[in-house]
Parts: structure tokens; sequence; C-alpha cells
């Protein structure tokens, strides 16, 4: 095993390419996760909102402005995470309106 990496390693540094393509491969994976836990976060902020909206008042449906003021996040944002969320639907008729389903 110890014999394997230390080949690895020479291998690493006597090859530039491959270690550059390596060092953007694990940044690349450490975006895609701190992203994913990102919007994961966001995501439950909004349904957290829209549970929560739902229950105080009479509305079925609130517009991308109100959740956005709400979460503090951007319209655009708010629009993306609730069209992918799967709880989520937007309002046929309004097109920035969304209720829980």
């Amino acid at each position: 095993m110890l014999n394997a990496m230390n080949t690895f390693l020479d291998f690493i540094s006597n090859n530039a390419l491959f270690a550059t393509l390596l060092a953007a491969a694990i940044i690349a994976a450490i975006g895609f996760v701190l992203r994913s836990q990102r919007d994961r976060k966001d995501r439950e902020a909004i349904y957290k909102f829209m549970l929560a909206s739902k229950s105080e008042s009479n509305f079925a449906f609130r517009n991308t402005q109100a959740i956005a003021s709400h979460t503090k996040l951007t319209e655009n944002r708010v629009a993306a995470l609730c069209a992918s969320h799967p709880k989520i639907r937007r309002n046929e008729n309004e097109k920035q309106s969304w209720t829980l389903i």
C-alpha cells in the first residue's frame, strides 16, 4: 500500500498536466458540495416560509418577491430554487407565484 502511494505521488510530481487536472477536479468537487449544501439550506428556508405563510394567512400562493424579501435571497434564486423543489409548484396563471403541493 505504501509503495503504491509513493508511486502515485512520484507520478503526480513528475506530471504537471495530471497534477493540474487532479487539483481542478478536487476544487470542482468541493465547489459542488458547497453549492449543494447552500442550495439545500436555501430551499429549506423557502419551504419553511411557505409553510408558515400558509398556516398564518389565507394566501394559497406567494409571489417570488414576497419569498425573496422574507428569505433575503434574490428573486432569480428564489424562482430557480422553487422550480426545482419537489414540494413547491408554480401557479399556472401567474408565473411568479408559488404554492405548496
